[in-house]
């Protein structure tokens, strides 16, 4: 794909995932992930407002909890700034109006001024509302030294602003 935090390329039903057929419901949640992950990296405020829950909570690498309103003010004010974001190994179980998305990506770009590139998992939750799939939750690991960088990188700023 290219480079979307949020996918690979959307399989077609019939492709199979784990010896099953793809429903029309997980080609959906592809779509919008790999949607949500573009509006990442084009700051495209508007299309995070509209696939973003109005509860939409984040957990982030730094164990820091936000909601819609403080994530898009993040990216609106260049506290978090995204070059570039691939995702592999992404898997879509959906229960229902429920979908619970894994993935891995690597990112490229800067969190309050400090690289926050490298390799992270994550998890997204969204919910089927009025036929549409929105986000209601994520959580993001960092892997490896990205942790620790970003640790060290928020001490430094918090040091000298």
């Amino acid at each position: 794909m290219r480079g979307s935090r949020h996918g690979t390329t959307i399989p077609s039903v019939k492709q199979r995932t784990r010896g099953k057929p793809v429903s029309s419901d997980e080609n959906e949640v592809r779509r919008v992930e790999s949607e949500w992950g573009d509006a990442f990296e084009r700051r495209d405020l508007a299309a995070l407002d509209r696939i973003m829950s109005d509860e939409y909570i984040l957990t982030d690498p730094l164990g820091n909890v936000r909601g819609k309103a403080e994530s898009l003010a993040a990216l609106e004010t260049n506290q978090v700034f995204f070059e570039s974001t691939k995702s592999d190994n992404v898997d879509v179980r959906i229960n229902g109006d429920t979908a619970v998305v894994t993935g891995r990506s690597t990112f490229k770009g800067r969190y309050k001024g400090w690289s926050m590139a490298g390799k992270y998992q994550y998890t997204d939750v969204l919910v089927k509302r009025s036929g549409a799939w929105q986000a209601m939750s994520s959580h993001v690991t960092a892997l490896g030294a990205g942790n620790l960088r970003l640790r060290v990188g928020l001490l430094v700023c918090g040091l000298l602003g």
